[in-house]
């Protein structure tokens, strides 16, 4: 059995899922996803993270009945037969046997990289399809993204990566420079873009970026349980300008098309993360 944490928003948990996902088909064995971090809203004030609900049911994926006693059975490194996978700088996955190392697997970490799942990236992409219907407001900007042949959506995310002090020192905001930069090399390249602006603040994004970011449509309505349908509509755009978030990342990513141009930011985090496998495709455009 493979076990894998849940933390962190729709991004990070579909992160996660598909590093478990990949480990459970390599190795053959059941894969157990648990949710108990994210229902204890005290260890996300313990811990200074952004509480987040369970959201990975928009594809299909059952969310688990989490309990502390289900949690230490699959987790706790003294149980018997009981390996802990923890994702650290300098982590290898290939040095791992290539045999299932104990009966039970447990898996903590962000896993944040196409690496750690590309052996079984078909497979991810029929899992995430979105299985909700959206709402009639998102069915008719995906129309209007369809009719733009270079449609390039944008995303700006400030909100916690200002507000929050942990976040901010972490993840830092790319900023506004980083942005200006971005349209303008998508602009040398592509002719007739036409920017889809997606944010948590978009009165700042028209502010300081209005004169640049045109033509463009911002789109607007998706919060809270909805959220997801920024993603949805996200992955129908050809091209991309990223921020250093997962929920962009995978509104890129899930778009398989060719020829189009993904830009993310060379920063991804405000403290170094070298180490780490990179978080940005190599065919994707670092700026």
């Amino acid at each position: 059995m493979v076990a894998v944490e849940l933390m962190g928003g729709l991004g990070n948990q579909m992160f996660q899922y598909a590093f478990g996902h990949r480990l459970a088909t390599q190795w053959q064995v059941t894969l157990l996803i648990d949710d108990f971090l994210l229902a204890s809203r005290w260890l996300a004030t313990l811990r200074q993270y952004t509480a987040r609900p369970y959201e990975l049911g928009i594809f299909g994926i059952d969310q688990p009945n989490s309990s502390p006693v289900n949690l230490a059975k699959a987790v706790l490194p003294f149980f018997s037969d009981t390996y802990l996978l923890r994702e650290k700088e300098g982590f290898d996955l290939d040095a791992l046997a290539p045999g299932l190392p104990a009966p039970r697997v447990f898996c903590s970490g962000y896993w944040q990289s196409e690496s750690y799942f590309k052996p079984v990236e078909s497979m991810i992409r029929r899992q995430f399809k979105f299985r909700q219907t959206p709402s009639d407001h998102s069915q008719r900007t995906v129309s209007q993204i369809v009719s733009h042949p270079n449609a390039v959506f944008v995303h700006v995310r400030r909100g916690d990566y200002i507000s929050n002090a942990n976040a901010s020192q972490y993840h830092g905001f790319c900023g506004e420079d980083y942005y200006r930069r971005a349209i303008a090399y998508l602009r040398e390249r592509v002719a007739d873009a036409h920017f889809f602006v997606f944010s948590d603040d978009l009165p700042w994004v028209k502010r300081q970026l209005g004169t640049v970011l045109n033509p463009s449509t911002y789109v607007d309505g998706n919060a809270g349980p909805d959220s997801w349908q920024d993603m949805y509509l996200m992955q129908h755009c050809r091209h991309a300008i990223i921020a250093n978030s997962s929920f962009s990342w995978w509104g890129a990513w899930l778009n398989a098309g060719t020829n189009r141009i993904v830009i993310a930011p060379r920063h991804w985090f405000a403290v170094d993360k070298s180490a780490h496998p990179p978080i940005v495709p190599p065919n994707w455009i670092m700026l």
